[in-house]
């Protein structure tokens, strides 16, 4: 596994539009972790200027021990389509240019080599759930007035669970690369199914009162995983736990885009 990590890491080294992507992805994951504060600062200022003193936005615990882990894995999870892009990338690559077959003569099976983007992406999942974790600890630390070594760890198993998200949606990102071989195409029918075919789908079927349709779909199956946190600052019930249903029905997914991936590289003509 490791001889395969290598081998990809080697490969993305010269890659400009993979370091691009990358970069941007840490970048943003760094902006979460800095962005929050001073934007409920300026709100602050501007009830102030309309003699709305009593509202104090600033007392949002978004940074605050254990609820930063809920609340900045939440938002990281909308940013995967940046690593997604840079999957994307790598595969559909090794078809344009015909490096597959290089890497089948050098000595690769098939099989191995999807497996190494496989590897890849478990590697990028959890250097970006390892990341968010040192963000989130210092960014915790900063802004928690009563810390406690119970306290800051409390919750953190957050950052697991959007590690294997990620991981999820990047088998998925590599299976629609390998079934489409074209970049622009393969990125283009991401966002299409993305932010297109499974809102309406979701938006339509939960109207007619068809919850389950949230783990059929695969990119709301592993949104979902984590609910969205910030109506509890209104008083509002959230759900702040994982559930077994909607953790099995990432993990069924994350195993058919696995098996899916790697059928169509061993089956597929070179």
């Amino acid at each position: 596994m490791m001889r395969l990590l290598r081998i990809e890491l080697q490969k993305v080294r010269p890659s400009r539009s993979f370091k691009v992507l990358a970069s941007m992805y840490l970048v943003a994951l760094f902006v979460i972790c800095v962005v929050v504060m001073p934007f409920l600062q300026y709100l602050k200022s501007r009830f102030e200027d309309f003699d709305m003193d009593g509202i104090d936005p600033t007392i949002i615990p978004f940074y605050e021990f254990p609820d930063i882990w809920q609340n900045i894995t939440w938002v990281a999870i909308h940013l995967k389509l940046l690593l997604g892009f840079s999957l994307i990338f790598s595969v559909t690559n090794e078809f344009s240019y015909r490096t597959i077959r290089q890497n089948v003569i050098d000595g690769l099976s098939q099989k191995e080599f999807i497996i190494s983007k496989i590897v890849m992406a478990g590697f990028l999942s959890l250097a970006s759930a390892a990341f968010l974790f040192v963000l989130g600890m210092i960014t915790g630390l900063i802004y928690t007035s009563d810390i406690s070594l119970g306290l800051m760890f409390e919750d953190s198993y957050f950052i697991l669970i959007f590690a294997l998200q990620l991981f999820t949606f990047l088998v998925f990102t590599l299976f629609v690369g390998v079934l489409i071989k074209k970049s622009i195409i393969a990125m283009g029918v991401l966002i299409f199914w993305t932010m297109v075919v499974e809102n309406i789908a979701w938006g339509r079927m939960t109207y007619l009162g068809y919850d389950w349709i949230g783990y059929v779909l695969p990119v709301k199956s592993i949104n979902q995983l984590v609910h969205v946190p910030f109506p509890k600052y209104v008083f509002q019930e959230v759900q702040d736990y994982i559930t077994f249903p909607e953790l099995g029905a990432v993990l069924a997914f994350l195993a058919l885009f696995y098996w899916a991936t790697i059928r169509l590289v061993v089956k597929r003509d070179l």
